[in-house]
């Protein structure tokens, strides 16, 4: 689950170091895609931290906003060369080249997708207004880019209010939501870059932001299984009801969405001393058959029906995820040793052709996908980037129910 890094623009490689430039927001969509994450957790955004990653509501504070990031840029880069050994510093240098900039941008919500109407985009923004669609609209974020001559390395600041992230908060008071969004919150870090600027980063924002134990995100068997139902529901559920759909066309519009969905089996040693993983790809058709034909209803029951499509087709009995009493079970419906920390088989990594998710903190999205549901007689929005929010947000509720057993 690896991709090389972006190329850099190379434009300006002989010029000076650019840090704090001021940059209009980026998209989600346009830096989220194609790149293979790791999954860090940012446990207490401090009051200084949620008031960069606040999404501004007149254009003073977008003003004021823009030079904070902006300051923060110029500060980061400049203490990328401090503190660390000569030798390392050669080594990156090397490797990638100068630096050439360092930005720190505003993430925002994509815009209205391209032949959507004005009252279709009125009608979504109702719903959002009122509650009613489970959407991380009011997503905040950040993206910090290194662009070095041959390279570009990126982090991404990512989180969610507790109202859009969770659906209890729904009915809530304003004035309890307001007081609610005034609480520290937990936040992801997203990055894709070297080990020692990724150290660099994690220092500036504990130094900078005061925030504590910043650690890699680990997720269970049972989480990037549970992903994998609802993202699988999500897509399904959205064009099992598109207008004008035949059964025909909506499986292959499904199969070109997900195709074959690989499930990595991870051994421990004790079990299997020379053999740490095994992977299983099941055929798209496969994939279609264990989904409910009612969409969400029944699909906590698809990694059982899968588990028996496996076990039947390979002999292989793997532990799975129930929805109904909340725990991982084998296929005979006694509970699997996958639920414990040290469980001898579990499954480690989960992927399709829209996105992959690994115990290991790791994640990654595609944009092919993304690309192919594009529909402008379609009111709905896109159902890849719905399921990818979904999923980002999934992984935030992750990262705070943590923070909450830990505490």
């Amino acid at each position: 689950m690896t991709l090389s890094p972006i190329s850099a623009d190379n434009d300006k490689l002989h010029a000076s170091p650019r840090f704090g430039d001021d940059y209009p927001p980026y998209s989600m969509e346009d830096c989220l895609y194609d790149t293979s994450w790791l999954i860090h957790s940012l446990p207490t955004l401090t009051p200084s931290m949620l008031t960069l990653l606040a999404p501004p509501s007149t254009q003073q504070e977008r003003s004021q906003q823009t030079s904070k990031l902006s300051t923060h840029a110029g500060a980061f880069g400049e203490s990328l060369s401090r503190g660390r050994p000569r030798y390392e510093s050669e080594e990156e240098k090397e490797k990638l080249g100068s630096l050439s900039q360092c930005r720190w941008t505003r993430l925002e919500r994509p815009a209205p997708e391209d032949g959507q109407t004005q009252q279709q985009h009125l009608s979504r923004k109702r719903l959002r207004d009122n509650g009613d669609d489970n959407d991380s609209s009011t997503s905040h974020g950040v993206l910090i880019s290194l662009i070095y001559e041959r390279t570009t390395y990126k982090f991404i600041i990512y989180t969610t209010p507790d109202a859009c992230s969770s659906k209890r908060s729904r009915t809530a008071t304003s004035s309890n939501h307001t007081s609610s969004n005034q609480k520290s919150r937990t936040a992801i870090l997203l990055s894709k870059s070297s080990p020692s600027l990724l150290r660099s980063l994690t220092t500036y924002l504990s130094d900078t932001f005061a925030l504590p134990d910043i650690h890699p995100l680990q997720l269970s068997s049972a989480l990037i299984q549970k992903t994998l139902q609802d993202y699988l529901s999500t897509i399904y559920s959205s064009l099992s009801t598109a207008r004008g759909s035949t059964q025909s066309q909506f499986q292959d519009l499904f199969i070109n969405i997900i195709s074959s969905v690989r499930l990595t089996i991870g051994f421990s040693a004790p079990v299997a001393p020379h053999l740490k993983s095994l992977d299983i790809a099941v055929a798209p058709y496969a994939v279609l058959k264990a989904l409910p034909e009612n969409g969400r209803f029944g699909i906590e029951h698809f990694m059982s029906t899968l588990a028996g499509y496996i076990w039947a087709n390979t002999g292989l009995k793997i532990p799975v995820l129930d929805d109904r009493d909340g725990l991982v079970q084998s296929l005979g419906g006694e509970e699997a040793d996958v639920a414990k920390p040290d469980a001898p088989m579990k499954i480690s990594r989960i992927s399709n052709a829209a996105y992959a998710i690994s115990c290991d903190h790791r994640i990654k999205f595609v944009s092919r996908p993304v690309h192919a549901v594009d529909d402008p007689d379609q009111p709905d929005e896109n159902c890849v980037r719905r399921a990818n929010r979904e999923l980002l947000v999934a992984i935030v509720e992750e990262a705070r129910r943590q923070v909450k057993d830990d505490s």
